[in-house]
């Protein structure tokens, strides 16, 4: 029996209080701007919250390409059958560089045992740094910073 998962998120940076034992979660995202590919994303992280987890089990994040021949397998994480099947398990984990290959459509898929139960899409949009920003009221050009 495969868990439900109520949340996975991406963001900045996730960690665990020690004191209070909550999950912090800073930055939320969905697309990274790039000047230029291949780039790496210096601050990742995935949050996901999971219910109904009837056994002990793996749960292994994939980063990949939609559509394309990129894949990354993350380290799986193993996870702990609660008290009662209602409780909520947290996991989560920081990924430093995350390589984007080209820009395009990626996605985090989230598997359970090998199978997969979820996944989280992720745009990488190249941008231009040299853009000019559009005319302030005055009618003068600024140059982005």
């Amino acid at each position: 029996m495969k868990p439900i998962v109520l949340a996975m998120v991406i963001c900045d940076y996730y960690y665990r209080d020690a004191h209070s034992g909550k999950s912090i979660l800073s930055g939320t995202f969905s697309s990274i701007n790039s000047a230029s590919f291949p780039s790496k994303h210096g601050n990742c992280a995935i949050y996901v919250a999971l219910t109904d987890v009837a056994a002990k089990g793996k749960a292994q994040l994939i980063f990949k390409k939609e559509e394309g021949e990129f894949s990354m397998q993350l380290p799986p994480w193993e996870v702990q059958q609660p008290d009662n099947r209602r409780g909520v398990v947290e996991i989560g984990g920081n990924i430093n560089g995350l390589p984007i290959p080209e820009e395009g459509n990626y996605e985090f898929v989230l598997l359970w045992e090998g199978h997969e139960i979820a996944s989280r899409r992720l745009s990488a949009i190249k941008v231009d740094l040299n853009m000019q920003s559009p005319p302030s009221p005055d009618g003068n050009e600024h140059n982005n910073p």
